[in-house]
């Protein structure tokens, strides 16, 4: 059998290429590697399983004028259909476009005003989705997409991201031509922000939970066809090739192994605030007894380049250690942005090692999860800054997967700080991050690729 892995992006390098997904498959399987990623990723994966993979590198789809406004429009019309089923207007905010210029403000106005039009009714949804779809299978690119997969003649397609313009378009031509299609939804928070661009064939998603949403917010997919198998992204942690003592570890990053640490843990750029509530916690910190006062290890988030943190470290430096992302940019563009397994080593023993971890809304609560550790989610808001809300990040649909407020511990104020830290450290609270871990990927999480291998290889057969 040939299968081929189509990689939009860094991310989906790491967590089905990186993990151990390629190796559930017969030696005697042909992996293609499809993505926009340099032929030197490749080595990497290669030397990771020690077997040959075949590669093409994905081209890029230029997309007309008439392709982008009419995709525009169903996100729009999708994102308003949802606000309104879920009674959730945060999910409105996904709709956010930045107006570089006045023509561009003036093409996602349009875009909105078709979109609205069509929202009212989930068949005037789907029947602009077929517009799309007709359109896409009119161009150029999708005749090349069509005459590459005839050349590299895969039996399956297992797409790594849902989001993927250039990857819907190969999708779609490799359905024309009868190739199986299998498609990972990348996140737990993806399916309420109409995201579902990729249209494969078939589905892999995280949970029981995620079936649902599938079913809420793309009724017109078979349930049959959404396969719940996990997510391998959780399996490193059972690794313990990856493990570091504790004292090697501290030593590296320049921790007391004698101190508690809390790990911080950044967002992208989206988030606004992230410098600021360091700085908010480390001040917060500093007016504890120097006895039960933990370090913090700063963990920003690998796309964030901007350096905002430094100043903070700065007036820190006794109080903040730094373990940045062991990432590389190819281009300044986040999708080629890719980790490496070196990175996948650090970031598990983050994990192990630290205590807890504080954020904002991030995921990084079911990695914590994992060994059993508790998460301080941020649930409050800056003065300074008026254009962003915390507190209206936490109200996101996919939040709604908690099965009970106490999954996690909220920081509800800046003067909330130390009683939470002290919550989170010395075992004062017991939040129940497991159940929503539970909920939110299949268990036991470290048989995920081996799910999802059976999955593709019963679909080929």
């Amino acid at each position: 059998m040939k299968i081929c892995f189509l990689v939009p992006d860094g991310v989906g390098l790491r967590n089905y290429l990186y993990s151990s997904l390629i190796d559930k498959f017969p030696e005697d399987a042909e992996i293609l590697l499809l993505t926009v990623l340099p032929r030197e990723v490749l080595d990497e994966v290669e030397k990771i399983h020690n077997r040959k993979f075949s590669y093409v590198a994905m081209t890029a789809y230029n997309e007309a004028f008439k392709g982008k406004l009419l995709k525009e429009a169903i996100t729009y019309a999708r994102l308003r259909y949802n606000t309104r089923k879920m009674r959730n207007d945060t999910i409105m905010i996904n709709w956010t476009r930045k107006h570089y210029s006045f023509a561009r403000g003036l093409f996602y106005k349009a875009a909105a005003c078709i979109g609205w039009l069509f929202s009212f009714s989930y068949k005037g949804i789907l029947s602009l989705e077929r517009a799309y779809e007709k359109h896409v299978h009119s161009t150029a690119y999708f005749r090349e997409q069509q005459e590459m997969l005839r050349n590299n003649k895969p039996d399956i397609i297992f797409s790594t991201h849902q989001r993927s313009l250039d990857g819907s378009v190969i999708i779609e031509a490799a359905k024309s031509l009868g190739i199986k299609t299998v498609g990972a939804v990348y996140s737990w928070d993806n399916l309420p922000k109409a995201r579902l661009l990729v249209r494969t064939e078939n589905y892999v998603v995280w949970s029981e939970y995620m079936k649902q949403e599938m079913a809420d917010y793309y009724p017109e997919v078979d349930p049959a066809k959404v396969l719940i198998t996990g997510t391998p992204q959780f399996e490193f942690y059972f690794n313990k090739e990856l493990y570091m003592s504790r004292e090697e570890f501290f030593s590296n990053v320049g921790l007391d192994p004698d101190r508690k640490v809390l790990c911080f843990s950044g967002n992208d750029l989206t988030f606004p605030c992230d410098h600021l509530y360091l700085d908010d916690l480390c001040d917060a910190l500093m007016k504890m007894p120097e006895k039960d006062r933990p370090q913090v290890l700063l963990r920003r988030s690998p796309v964030d380049l901007t350096g905002r943190y430094e100043p903070v470290v700065r007036k820190y430096p006794e109080l903040i250690k730094v373990s940045d992302p062991l990432w590389k940019s190819y281009s300044r563009e986040w999708s080629f942005t890719v980790p490496t397994m070196d990175d996948v080593k650090l970031l598990v023993n983050v994990v192990l090692h630290s205590d807890a971890v504080i954020n904002v809304g991030s995921t990084m609560a079911h990695d914590f999860a994992v060994y059993g550790k508790p998460a301080i989610y941020i649930n409050y808001d800056q003065p300074s800054v008026t254009h962003w809300s915390a507190i209206t990040n936490n109200r996101f649909q996919h939040f709604r997967s908690m099965p009970s407020d106490d999954c996690v511990i909220w920081l509800n104020s800046r003067a909330g700080i130390e009683e939470c830290v002290r919550e989170a450290l010395y075992g004062q609270s017991n939040p129940k991050g497991d159940a929503w871990f539970r909920v939110v990927a299949l268990h036991p999480v470290q048989e995920a690729s081996q799910r999802i291998a059976s999955t593709i290889m019963a679909l080929v057969s």
